[in-house]
């Protein structure tokens, strides 16, 4: 049986001591660079490895972060979350680890067991699903960060204002001419907890202030959708039938916000069943700039900015665990941001 190299074997190999490699394999303290270089050539060549489960115990700190992501699919938002918290995290030395909940609450509990059984330093939430579990998280003394659907105040919040992003697409859908503009999305106090249900509340919130300051606010233009929330699989579906729905009526609109881009992809679908062409005959706005790009036409929406989520999260926690003390809550808040494209035009 081949002999595991030891640190014994590395400081003999250089010509060193044993608390030199220390040093090097554990980038603390000063050796001097040709030591340094000495030593790691000495590492490659008796092919040692650190044992990261030893350093971990000794400094009961593991550097590693558990991230619980609510799903990966259809919507691509949470995988640009966790590409932001990675890059983020690895540029300061700490190694992320994800666990796909797929909207599940009993599979976030196990994510969560799983990670503080991995001795995880802190838990990232993108977004927190039972605020029982997240109430478990914090109990466990690890520093924890909800982003964009928080559930609760404790810990640290990423969120986003949606509501100035959503008035500005409103008022470029007014500036264009439109009057009826219809909204497909979801109702507020849907989610069923004040911190979370705040999305809802901007989005909606934005098209109802904008359009009665014009005098133009028809609630039989208001489709609301619980279910895709659940489970975003229906979510195209839900667009898809709002979008039937409204295109039966005599008086249809001449354009839709929609509350995210799975429902304009769905919108856009009816429309074209309907030989109705975007923009000419409706103009459509999408929200969170996930599939924009993809759908035909080039679909106008307000775009989250997922990827600086993820780094925001990544940065607070890392902050939170290198400081001399525990750090009290914070709430950042990044802005939304309008992005015009081909699927808006003056009506008709």
């Amino acid at each position: 049986m081949t002999k595991t190299p030891t640190l014994r074997d590395v400081a003999a190999s250089a010509g060193v001591a044993t608390t030199t490699v220390a040093r090097v394999v554990n980038n603390s303290g000063y050796v001097a660079e040709e030591t340094r270089e000495r030593v790691m050539r000495a590492v490659a060549e008796t092919g040692y490895r650190v044992n990261s489960l030893a350093q971990s115990l000794k400094r009961n700190r593991s550097n590693i972060i558990g991230h619980l992501l609510r799903s990966t699919l259809p919507n691509p938002f949470f995988v640009k979350v966790a590409r932001g918290v990675e890059e983020h995290a690895l540029s300061r030395g700490y190694t992320v680890l994800t666990y796909n909940v797929q909207n599940d609450a009993d599979a976030e509990r196990r994510g969560i067991e799983t990670f503080l059984g991995w001795r995880a330093d802190a838990l990232i939430f993108s977004t927190p699903i039972s605020e029982a579990n997240l109430d478990y998280a914090i109990a466990n003394r690890v520093p924890v960060v909800q982003v964009e659907r928080p559930r609760s105040a404790a810990g640290h919040r990423i969120t986003v204002r949606n509501y100035d992003a959503a008035l500005e697409a409103m008022r470029h859908l007014i500036d264009l001419g439109h009057r009826r503009i219809a909204y497909i999305g979801e109702a507020p106090g849907s989610q069923g907890n004040d911190y979370a249900d705040y999305v809802e509340r901007e989005r909606f919130g934005a098209y109802r202030d904008a359009l009665i300051a014009t005098g133009a606010f028809y609630e039989d233009l208001v489709l609301f959708g619980e279910a895709y929330q659940i489970d975003t699989t229906t979510a195209q579906r839900h667009g898809y039938r709002a979008m039937q729905a409204l295109l039966g009526r005599p008086d249809r609109p001449t354009a839709v916000l929609a509350s995210n881009d799975l429902l304009a992809a769905g919108a856009l679908q009816a429309i074209h069943e309907a030989r109705l062409v975007v923009p000419d005959d409706l103009s459509v706005i999408g929200f969170d700039d996930t599939l924009a790009e993809y759908l035909s036409p080039l679909l106008t929406s307000v775009r989250l900015p997922a990827r600086r989520l993820g780094q925001a999260a990544a940065r607070l926690v890392i902050d939170d665990l290198t400081a001399d003390q525990p750090m009290p809550g914070q709430h950042v808040v990044l802005d939304a941001e309008f992005k015009l494209r081909n699927s808006t035009a003056a009506p008709r």
